[in-house]
């Protein structure tokens, strides 16, 4: 096809490296955070993607229904059903903040997350109703009901727990919640989905002064924000979800004005191929976009396609041509130079544009 976005991109394979498996995340320009499910660890980055997750820096293990992430002094703040805390690089508590975030304690609902220079985190709780339910509570599919008003979204201050703003969401009992912070600090966008409205995103200013609500779009999953502006960009994917419009599509929004600034229908890319919601949209940098998308039969094709597009029009540039293909799954780890890792079992690849 002439069409570009069926042109292939060349890529250059930089290294491997062997890990463990789990996700990795990019915490700055010298350190990665590897996510195990159920521990934590920093490493010194030319150090993993030399040796391997053989070295780490800080190391902190997870019980059961923990989620958490890394600050810049190798500690950590982690959030289970009943509260947040701190933990200093060797594993001491720093604080405490007892809240009900997930009350029901079954499973992990959302992360927590921390603002780009380690001073703020951001979490969702849960909020339980006592006494009769009001009409718009949502009940708990557990083996005890309980109902549930809107969840909040906590601002924390990483130094000493105190809490500098609450933010009501629309979105009670939610099942999943991530956050996305600007690289700046200045705000952040949170996305909630559960079984009944699909993904509603939040964009909120954030700082030392508490959370500011500046919009919100149902539907849409946010990915990123572009590095000096304040555009968003959000995936939106066909899930089934109510009589509005089936569509998968990559767009961006101004998060002062909320105007949506450019929008692609992506669709033609799944085709008859790809998993609408296996569909995940990567910053490279302020220029470019990775749109990875995931096959829907995982039996007769396990390899996942990387599209490169624009990050201005969100145009696909083209299909990324890669050596050794990084395998099934959303496993992009963006560096922050232009350069990318790829997970395939205990393998880790990095690239660049060659």
């Amino acid at each position: 096809m002439a069409d570009a976005r069926w042109r292939r991109v060349g890529v250059q394979h930089i290294g491997t490296a062997r890990a463990a498996r789990g996700l990795i995340h990019a915490l700055d320009g010298e350190r990665l955070l590897l996510d195990r499910a159920y521990s934590l660890e920093v490493h010194r980055r030319d150090g993993f993607l030399a040796l391997g997750a053989v070295r780490p820096l800080s190391k902190v293990e997870l019980p059961s229904v923990t989620r958490g992430t890394a600050l810049p002094d190798d500690g950590f703040v982690l959030c289970d059903e009943f509260r947040v805390w701190r933990a200093a690089p060797d594993g001491s508590t720093r604080w405490e903040l007892s809240e009900e975030i997930w009350p029901d304690g079954d499973r992990v609902r959302g992360d927590v997350t921390v603002s780009p220079d380690g001073s703020l985190a951001a979490v969702v709780k849960a909020t339980r109703v006592a006494g009769p339910s009001p009409p718009d509570a949502r009940v708990d599919d557990g083996p005890e009901e309980h109902p549930y008003g809107p969840d909040v979204l906590l601002l924390l201050d990483t130094a000493t727990g105190e809490v500098l703003g609450r933010q009501p969401l629309d979105v009670p009992a939610l099942l999943t919640a991530r956050h996305v912070w600007h690289p700046d600090g200045s705000r952040l966008a949170v996305s909630c989905w559960d079984f009944w409205d699909s993904w509603i995103t939040y964009w909120l200013g954030a700082g030392r002064d508490g959370l500011r609500l500046l919009g919100r779009k149902t539907m849409v999953d946010a990915a990123a924000f572009v590095p000096g502006s304040s555009r968003l960009l959000t995936v939106r994917r066909a899930e089934g979800f109510g009589a509005s419009r089936q569509a998968d599509e990559l767009a961006s929004y101004d998060t002062d004005t909320s105007e949506r600034l450019a929008v692609e229908d992506v669709g033609d890319l799944l085709a008859d191929w790809g998993d609408p919601s296996g569909t995940q949209a990567y910053l490279l940098d302020a220029e470019r976009v990775i749109l990875s998308v995931n096959p829907r039969d995982r039996d007769r094709d396990e390899r996942s396609r990387h599209w490169l597009c624009d990050a201005d029009t969100l145009r696909p540039l083209g299909l990324l041509d890669y050596s050794v293909h990084p395998g099934a799954g959303h496993a992009v780890t963006p560096l922050e130079d232009g350069t990318w890792l790829t997970r395939r079992g205990r393998r880790v690849d990095r690239w660049a544009l060659a």
